[in-house]
Protein backbone atom coordinates (compact mmCIF):
# COMPACT_ATOMS: atom_id res chain seq x y z
CA UNK A 1 0.00 0.00 0.00
CA UNK A 2 1.16 3.31 -0.75
CA UNK A 3 1.06 5.87 1.61
CA UNK A 4 -0.26 9.69 0.05
CA UNK A 5 2.44 11.74 -1.74
CA UNK A 6 5.42 9.27 -1.21
CA UNK A 7 6.40 7.64 -4.25
CA UNK A 8 7.96 3.71 -4.19
CA UNK A 9 11.72 3.74 -4.79
CA UNK A 10 12.55 2.77 -8.62
CA UNK A 11 14.70 0.08 -8.98
CA UNK A 12 14.88 0.23 -12.56
CA UNK A 13 16.43 3.76 -12.03
CA UNK A 14 18.91 2.73 -9.80
CA UNK A 15 19.89 0.17 -12.28
CA UNK A 16 19.85 2.77 -14.94
CA UNK A 17 22.32 4.49 -13.39
CA UNK A 18 24.77 2.01 -12.09
CA UNK A 19 25.00 0.99 -16.05
CA UNK A 20 25.78 4.24 -17.36
CA UNK A 21 28.20 4.36 -14.86
CA UNK A 22 29.92 0.94 -15.17
CA UNK A 23 29.71 2.16 -19.03
CA UNK A 24 31.69 4.78 -18.82
CA UNK A 25 28.84 7.40 -20.40
CA UNK A 26 30.10 10.90 -19.79
CA UNK A 27 26.60 12.41 -21.30
CA UNK A 28 23.45 11.22 -19.56
CA UNK A 29 20.47 10.82 -21.16
CA UNK A 30 16.68 11.95 -19.93
CA UNK A 31 15.93 8.38 -18.21
CA UNK A 32 12.71 6.92 -19.84
CA UNK A 33 14.36 7.42 -23.58
CA UNK A 34 14.25 4.28 -25.88
CA UNK A 35 17.36 3.33 -27.16
CA UNK A 36 17.54 4.58 -30.88
CA UNK A 37 17.41 2.28 -33.62
CA UNK A 38 19.77 1.56 -36.70
CA UNK A 39 18.47 3.78 -39.66
CA UNK A 40 19.89 4.15 -43.20
CA UNK A 41 21.13 8.23 -43.05
CA UNK A 42 19.47 10.79 -45.65
CA UNK A 43 22.64 12.90 -45.16
CA UNK A 44 25.82 10.46 -44.96
CA UNK A 45 28.18 11.47 -42.13
CA UNK A 46 31.95 12.45 -42.96
CA UNK A 47 34.91 12.19 -40.74
CA UNK A 48 38.10 13.61 -42.13
CA UNK A 49 41.28 13.65 -40.43
CA UNK A 50 42.59 17.31 -41.63
CA UNK A 51 45.60 18.93 -40.74
CA UNK A 52 44.43 22.83 -40.25
CA UNK A 53 46.46 25.87 -41.95
CA UNK A 54 46.05 29.68 -42.06
CA UNK A 55 44.38 30.98 -45.63
CA UNK A 56 46.58 33.53 -47.14
CA UNK A 57 46.86 37.12 -46.46
CA UNK A 58 44.11 37.64 -49.70
CA UNK A 59 42.16 34.69 -48.32
CA UNK A 60 43.07 31.81 -50.36
CA UNK A 61 44.19 28.39 -49.49
CA UNK A 62 47.44 27.07 -49.88
CA UNK A 63 48.02 24.87 -52.83
CA UNK A 64 46.80 21.05 -51.28
CA UNK A 65 44.43 22.41 -48.76
CA UNK A 66 40.72 23.88 -48.97
CA UNK A 67 38.10 24.91 -46.51
CA UNK A 68 35.88 22.79 -45.42
CA UNK A 69 32.03 23.18 -46.06
CA UNK A 70 30.15 25.73 -43.99
CA UNK A 71 30.08 25.87 -40.52
CA UNK A 72 26.92 25.13 -38.28
CA UNK A 73 27.83 27.41 -36.62
CA UNK A 74 30.71 29.21 -35.81
CA UNK A 75 33.09 27.24 -33.86
CA UNK A 76 36.79 27.46 -33.25
CA UNK A 77 38.86 26.98 -36.65
CA UNK A 78 35.93 27.60 -39.06
CA UNK A 79 37.03 29.82 -41.45
CA UNK A 80 40.80 28.08 -41.61
CA UNK A 81 42.25 25.97 -44.99
CA UNK A 82 42.69 22.33 -43.96
CA UNK A 83 44.39 19.65 -46.09
CA UNK A 84 42.42 16.20 -45.65
CA UNK A 85 44.88 13.55 -44.52
CA UNK A 86 43.89 9.80 -45.55
CA UNK A 87 40.90 8.30 -46.56
CA UNK A 88 37.42 10.30 -44.80
CA UNK A 89 35.26 7.45 -42.80
CA UNK A 90 31.44 7.61 -44.52
CA UNK A 91 28.59 6.77 -42.36
CA UNK A 92 25.39 5.87 -44.02
CA UNK A 93 23.91 4.10 -41.60
CA UNK A 94 23.42 4.68 -38.08
CA UNK A 95 21.42 5.16 -34.25
CA UNK A 96 21.44 9.24 -33.82
CA UNK A 97 20.37 10.45 -29.60
CA UNK A 98 19.42 13.61 -29.57
CA UNK A 99 21.62 14.48 -26.35
CA UNK A 100 20.96 17.22 -23.56
CA UNK A 101 22.66 17.85 -20.86
CA UNK A 102 21.08 21.21 -18.68
CA UNK A 103 22.77 24.28 -17.15
CA UNK A 104 24.25 23.37 -14.01
CA UNK A 105 26.71 25.21 -11.59
CA UNK A 106 27.00 28.29 -13.80
CA UNK A 107 27.89 26.55 -17.09
CA UNK A 108 25.44 26.82 -19.83
CA UNK A 109 23.26 23.74 -21.09
CA UNK A 110 25.12 21.84 -24.00
CA UNK A 111 23.11 20.11 -26.71
CA UNK A 112 24.23 17.77 -29.64
CA UNK A 113 23.92 14.45 -31.08
CA UNK A 114 24.85 11.04 -30.31
CA UNK A 115 26.29 8.87 -33.31
CA UNK A 116 26.23 5.31 -32.75
CA UNK A 117 27.62 3.23 -35.69
CA UNK A 118 26.66 -0.45 -36.82
CA UNK A 119 28.89 -3.14 -35.79
CA UNK A 120 30.24 -3.53 -39.59
CA UNK A 121 31.60 0.58 -38.92
CA UNK A 122 32.90 0.31 -35.22
CA UNK A 123 36.52 -1.28 -36.87
CA UNK A 124 36.78 1.66 -39.48
CA UNK A 125 35.49 4.00 -36.50
CA UNK A 126 38.16 3.19 -34.47
CA UNK A 127 40.64 2.95 -37.00
CA UNK A 128 40.29 6.63 -37.84
CA UNK A 129 39.61 8.13 -34.23
CA UNK A 130 43.23 5.93 -33.24
CA UNK A 131 44.70 7.48 -36.10
CA UNK A 132 43.83 10.87 -35.20
CA UNK A 133 44.54 10.67 -31.75
CA UNK A 134 47.83 9.42 -31.88
CA UNK A 135 48.55 12.11 -35.03
CA UNK A 136 47.32 14.73 -33.10
CA UNK A 137 45.59 16.09 -35.64
CA UNK A 138 41.84 17.09 -36.01
CA UNK A 139 39.02 15.46 -36.90
CA UNK A 140 35.88 17.19 -38.94
CA UNK A 141 32.90 16.04 -38.62
CA UNK A 142 30.79 16.91 -42.11
CA UNK A 143 27.39 16.34 -41.91
CA UNK A 144 24.29 17.59 -44.29
CA UNK A 145 26.70 19.40 -46.09
CA UNK A 146 28.23 21.64 -42.88
CA UNK A 147 31.08 21.28 -40.54
CA UNK A 148 29.64 20.41 -37.36
CA UNK A 149 33.45 20.79 -35.68
CA UNK A 150 37.13 19.92 -36.11
CA UNK A 151 38.18 18.91 -32.75
CA UNK A 152 41.14 17.25 -31.76
CA UNK A 153 40.06 13.56 -30.88
CA UNK A 154 40.50 12.94 -26.65
CA UNK A 155 40.67 8.96 -27.46
CA UNK A 156 39.81 6.49 -29.90
CA UNK A 157 36.03 6.07 -30.47
CA UNK A 158 34.71 2.54 -29.93
CA UNK A 159 31.49 2.95 -31.34
CA UNK A 160 30.10 5.98 -30.80
CA UNK A 161 30.54 9.46 -30.81
CA UNK A 162 29.08 12.77 -30.27
CA UNK A 163 28.41 15.68 -32.72
CA UNK A 164 27.79 19.18 -30.78
CA UNK A 165 25.27 21.80 -31.62
CA UNK A 166 24.55 25.41 -30.36
CA UNK A 167 21.09 24.68 -29.19
CA UNK A 168 18.52 22.35 -28.88
CA UNK A 169 17.04 23.55 -31.85
CA UNK A 170 20.17 22.98 -34.15
CA UNK A 171 20.47 19.36 -32.38
CA UNK A 172 16.73 18.49 -33.52
CA UNK A 173 16.86 19.81 -36.94
CA UNK A 174 20.10 17.40 -37.50
CA UNK A 175 18.24 14.68 -36.20
CA UNK A 176 15.67 15.00 -38.26
CA UNK A 177 17.90 15.66 -41.57
CA UNK A 178 19.76 12.89 -41.08
CA UNK A 179 16.41 10.95 -39.86
CA UNK A 180 13.56 12.46 -41.48
CA UNK A 181 11.26 10.37 -39.31
CA UNK A 182 12.75 11.00 -36.34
Amino acid sequence: MRRPGRRPTGAGIALAAASLTIAGCSQVLPLGQVPATQHHLASAIVLQIVLGQPPSPTGSCPAGSAKLPPAAEDFPGSGQCYRRLGNPLTITSAAVTYLQQPAANQQPANYGLMISVPPADRAALLAITTKAYHSRDPLAVIAAGQTWGVPTVAGPFTGRFEIPAQSANQALTLQRTLIPSA
